[in-house]
């Protein structure tokens, strides 16, 4: 949705406002963005910061009064119109590191006020030395439709190589039916190894322009298809990301600037076509890349080799996007709604044992390659006993074979009901261990008179935290929660008192197991 600036590494610079405006909006979280401030301006156009350390006095005046109000360190605040002005150059803030931020930086975007659409920064005149044109280091080809593919009806990948500053493949693949084209490929600015987006890709046929993809704008209600518009197996498995410079039908991204039936190649002769690819940044630095295939009428009796599979133990169903799915087993169920898939597919389930510690089988629900746009319901049948149902929750296996929560559970009879937004294999989990709380420079009966703040460590193992709470001498005092570090931070205010203090801090997990801790300190 924006940039990413560079802070060397570290916390603590200062963060400026670009122009004159006012503040409308103080987001505080513990993940996402972070601590973040949105600035409108005159000019229609809205600024923002995100992953701040903390903000200006001003500012930080206004978002604490709502936080002890809510009693919530998280907090999302519209501000009254033009109630707090800044000027061009005004200090806002500190850079940081906050929410789901994997190392210090400043993300900075600018926003449409009327829709909050992002549009691209670098496009309203933000320099950045760049003379160096995108890499390409991967061009894909995609079977679609069971088209054959030098004789396979597979995907397959051209190897590529850069001579004189341009990209060529000798391959000259044949193909019979459908296909797509992926590309991989990213931009680099000068005095940086960072790998940054492309702004436009244009693919000719034959040197007519057949695709038009710009990255200028981003509207957030579309942003989730970007997992229709990526690899998504070739991104979670190899962690390589190729543009599919074709469309499936539920994906409704705006980007598009000219697609051709919807990106997909047809070219029903007997022909040699040459394909071009241009790659280009914002600042007109184009890389590109050329091939010849050799097009083949498709017959019906084509001789197409493919891999065995015996896979006996799979049920099997047809899966439309554009019509609600349910699938049915007498110890699984799921119910999916129209549109929370991007195609059409053959759904694939198997269930499995149970193991140790589990209290359900094991049900194979599709694979963890496949993305799913909307939340669906998963039903799973277990005999947990009666005085744990309320501890029962529905995990996911994870890539190293753990089984993380992923949806608190409603029961009804036998089955625990619960919501996902992906594929992959679930079960029944019990928690009734609560969450642990650790003093990092606190303890009982320590003088901290020359401390800044008071630290705790908070941490839960299954479902995790969801609520927490501290307190001094009886009243609510704002913890700062980091999840990265699992560190709770009070910053010491006017809240203490000299002498005698008393520090209480509870903490809840997803399943309402709760854990509280105490320690009385010198102030």
């Amino acid at each position: 949705a924006g940039i990413d600036l560079k802070t060397n590494g570290v916390i603590g610079h200062n963060i400026y406002s670009i122009d004159d405006g006012y503040v409308s909006r103080i987001k505080v979280s513990s993940w996402g963005y972070g601590k973040a401030i949105y600035i409108n301006h005159k000019n229609g156009k809205t600024s923002v910061y995100a992953h701040l350390k903390e903000f200006s006095g001003k500012i930080d005046s206004i978002i604490k009064l709502q936080q002890y109000k809510n009693e919530s360190f998280e907090i999302d605040y519209y501000l009254p119109h033009k109630k707090l002005k800044i000027q061009k150059c005004e200090k806002i803030a500190l850079s940081g590191n906050s929410g789901s931020s994997f190392g210090p930086h400043l993300h900075f975007e600018i926003r449409e006020t009327k829709n909050q659409i992002p549009i691209n920064p670098l496009s309203e005149g933000i320099n950045i030395d760049d003379d160096i044109p995108p890499y390409i280091n991967g061009l894909k080809l995609y079977s679609i439709n069971n088209a054959i593919i030098d004789n396979e009806k597979n995907d397959k990948i051209l190897k590529l190589n850069l001579i004189n500053g341009k990209y060529k493949t000798k391959e000259i693949p044949v193909i019979k039916g459908d296909f797509g084209i992926g590309i991989s490929t990213f931009d680099r600015s000068n005095n940086s190894k960072n790998k940054n987006g492309v702004y436009e890709i244009n693919i000719y046929i034959d040197k007519v322009l057949f695709y038009k993809f710009i990255a200028d704008k981003l509207n957030f209600n579309t942003t989730r298809y970007i997992n229709a518009y990526i690899d998504y197996k070739e991104n979670k498995t190899n962690k390589i990301k190729y543009h599919k410079c074709f469309r499936y039908n539920n994906n409704k991204l705006k980007n598009y600037k000219k697609i051709i039936n919807n990106g997909i190649i047809n070219v029903n002769d007997s022909n040699m076509h040459h394909v071009k690819i241009e790659i280009s940044d914002i600042n007109g630095n184009i890389s590109s890349v050329e091939f010849n295939f050799q097009s083949k009428i498709k017959q019906n009796n084509d001789h197409i080799i493919e891999n065995a599979h015996n896979e006996d133990n799979k049920i099997r169903k047809k899966f439309l996007y554009a019509q609600t799915n349910i699938f049915k087993t007498n110890e699984f169920k799921l119910h999916m709604k129209k549109n929370s898939l991007y195609h059409d597919m053959i759904f694939e389930y198997e269930i499995k044992d149970s193991i140790e510690g589990i209290h359900s089988k094991i049900h194979s629900c599709h694979n963890e390659y496949v993305p799913v746009h909307e939340k669906y319901i998963i039903s799973i049948k277990s005999k947990v006993p009666k005085g744990l149902k309320d501890k029962a929750y529905i995990a996911k296996k994870n890539r190293n074979g753990k089984f993380n929560y992923i949806s608190e559970g409603i029961w009804e009879n036998d089955f625990l009901r619960g919501k996902t937004r992906s594929f992959g294999d679930f079960c029944v989990l019990i928690d009734t261990i609560p969450p642990s709380i650790n003093g990092i420079n606190i303890y009982q009966g320590k003088n901290i008179s020359k401390q800044h703040n008071i630290k705790c460590k908070i941490k839960d193992n299954q479902s995790g935290i969801k609520t927490y709470k501290g307190e001094i001498n009886g009243e609510w005092v704002l913890m700062e929660y980091d999840h990265k570090s699992n560190t709770l931070t009070y910053n010491i205010c006017s809240k203490l008192i000299k002498g005698n203090n008393i520090l209480n801090i509870n903490v809840t997990d997803k399943l309402k197991n709760k854990t509280s801790y105490s320690a009385e300190f010198i102030y």
